[in-house]
């Protein structure tokens, strides 16, 4: 039987791709046919595998099983290397069919020793497959996966880390590419000890750094495309790697240690803000996606968006959804609308965030594990605290009298809080942290008082009093 590969998916149901992959075509209502016996995963095979979205790569053909997404059902994948011949399958005279068949031929003992390998056909029930056999053509010419795979540079943690750890064969910059590039098992020498190894290894990252920016410069053809962007990541990146990294390690020379530590810390952060800041590298749009464009946006900004979320207290404001994943795409950049689209596709795609217009008409987005119940338990804590600080937790109602209540000393001013002073404590932007206010207002947890210089919020006593 011919056997295939399965795929890892990302949590809202897209294929996960390796570092030098890059997508070409997407096309939906695509089965898979094997020819003569059953095929497929080796845990699950079949006759056919029906109603599925294909996803050509520069790597490999991949199909999505589409009733299960987000999980991956039977969802397999096999390697545009593995395929010796295909064609399109010419229709009979008598043929009533009106699915475009485009037949593989398959090495076999790829997956396993039970893999036999043969034909496979991909039947295309939905638009015509033209552009996606196109696309497939220039990928067999190209063979990107004879390539080399890119310079491990030294923005990797797991490199770093194996540098720094001296531990066998430079592990972990790139899933294990760098052989032996820590030689951990050697001993050290005069010319690898001390600060003069330091300055060794800071220039030879260095030249890879540069090694690896000279091959992207080379192509100004395919650059000019992304030209503004990848220019300044690229001067950044080096700078932070040469210069940011000079001054790190040249402190733990001394007896600087914390020193080091704090410029590690600030060269990590500045990079993930790069990285954030253009971090997709092969971005859905029209001509790759067709009709699946908004529902494949939609999974991709719901896999880009966690860590972000995680970066600015768990909620955005639309807007600033759209400037952030418009900045990442490069390029490629997406309109208002389309945003908007693909957003309210997220509770019909199961996503691991979630959509939510405020009763103002405030546009955000936030995690899934975002509670009303749990901001609103926070903001009780925030005013609890900021009422310890200033000394009047116990002036202003304790008892269920409600007047001046406790010893006898009387505050003049109750803590308060206001939509600056909320989006510093939670670390949200003002203008949610404003609608996160009056939420709590409605839950009886703050009380509203109308300034003409601004609407301040205090905690609610009237819950405490008794009647």
């Amino acid at each position: 039987m011919l056997l295939l590969e399965g795929v890892a998916l990302t949590s809202s149901g897209r294929p996960v791709l390796a570092p030098e992959e890059l997508e070409l075509k997407i096309l939906e209502k695509c089965d898979l046919e094997f020819d003569g016996a059953p095929g497929g995963l080796e845990r699950d095979v079949a006759d056919k595998y029906v109603r599925g979205v294909a996803f050509l790569t520069t790597h490999r053909l991949i199909w999505l099983d589409q009733a299960s997404l987000p999980t991956p059902g039977r969802s397999c994948s096999l390697r545009l290397e593995r395929i010796t011949k295909w064609g399109p399958v010419a229709k009979g005279m008598f043929s009533t069919s009106k699915a475009k068949r485009v037949r593989f031929q398959l090495r076999a003992k790829v997956v396993s020793a039970r893999d036999d390998g043969g034909e496979i056909r991909t039947a295309f029930r939905g638009e015509p497959p033209d552009a996606f056999t196109k696309a497939l053509a220039e990928a067999m010419l190209a063979k990107a996966w004879l390539a080399e795979p890119p310079v491990a540079s030294s923005s990797g943690r797991g490199g770093t880390a194996g540098r720094n750890g001296g531990g066998g064969g430079g592990g972990g910059a790139n899933g294990g590419g760098g052989g032996g590039g820590g030689g951990g098992g050697t001993m050290p020498n005069a010319r690898t000890a001390g600060v003069a190894g330091i300055l060794l290894r800071q220039r030879q990252e260095r030249a890879a750094t540069e090694a690896a920016l000279g091959e992207a410069f080379t192509d100004m053809t395919a650059l000019m495309t992304k030209a503004k962007e990848m220019v300044v990541l690229a001067e950044r990146f080096a700078g932070a790697i040469g210069g940011g990294g000079a001054g790190g390690n040249g402190g733990n020379g001394g007896n600087g240690g914390n020193g080091a530590a704090s410029s590690s810390a600030d060269e990590r952060n500045e990079l993930e803000t790069m990285l954030m800041s253009v971090g997709i590298r092969s971005p859905v749009t029209r001509d790759t996606a067709g009709a699946l464009y908004h529902q494949q946006l939609a999974r991709q900004l719901a896999d880009w968006l966690p860590p972000v979320l995680e970066n600015y207290g768990g909620i955005l404001p639309l807007p600033d959804v759209y400037c952030l994943f418009n900045r990442a795409r490069g390029a490629e950049l997406i309109s208002p609308d389309d945003l908007l689209r693909a957003c309210k596709l997220w509770e019909k795609l199961r996503s691991p965030v979630q959509f939510r217009r405020f009763d103002s008409g405030v546009a955000v987005v936030q995690s899934l594990d975002r509670s009303d119940d749990e901001v609103c338990a926070l903001l009780a804590r925030v005013m609890a605290e900021k009422s310890a600080e200033d000394g009047d937790d116990g002036g202003g109602g304790g008892g269920g009298g409600g007047g001046g209540g406790g010893g006898g000393k009387t505050k003049k001013t109750l803590s308060r809080l206001d939509a600056y002073g909320a989006s510093d404590a939670l670390g949200i932007p003002p203008a949610v942290a404003g609608e996160y206010l009056a939420m709590a207002e409605g839950h009886g947890i703050l009380c509203r008082d109308e300034a003409p210089e601004a609407t301040y919020y205090y905690r609610n006593f009237f819950a405490e009093c008794n009647y």
